[in-house]
């Protein structure tokens, strides 16, 4: 049955547009789906546990932890002080390519999802 336009009817050229407006509507969540590939949700779900990831070994690096030394021997001092600035250096280093792997991954989500659309 055609719908009324204000005061006359629809002509062809507004029944096509009208019935490829519907077709849009039932077609977008399929779409959806289709986006959803179980490759793209492992990238987004890598990229988020690669971020907390990272935040746990940049925490790492600024929590206090306890280090001895023997006062009274500066080599042990240095020692101790060059083996502090290594675990740091280590946990720091890991944490900057965790990060730059998650940007990574999430990079490809984005990108799956604007070829995809």
């Amino acid at each position: 049955m055609p719908k009324v336009i204000s005061i006359r009817e629809e002509n062809i050229q507004e029944k096509n547009l009208r019935e490829w407006f519907e077709t849009q509507l039932l077609e977008s969540p399929k779409n959806l789906e289709e986006l959803s590939l179980p490759s793209i949700k492992m990238f987004g779900v890598g990229a988020v546990g690669l971020w907390l990831a990272a935040l746990l070994c940049s925490l790492v690096v600024v929590t206090p932890r306890k280090w001895q030394s023997d006062a009274g021997k500066p080599d042990t001092q240095s020692q101790v002080f060059r083996q502090l600035l290594n675990y740091k250096a280590t946990w720091l280093r890991l944490s900057a390519i965790l990060f730059g792997l998650a940007v990574i991954a999430l990079g490809v989500v984005l990108v799956a999802a604007l070829l995809s659309v």
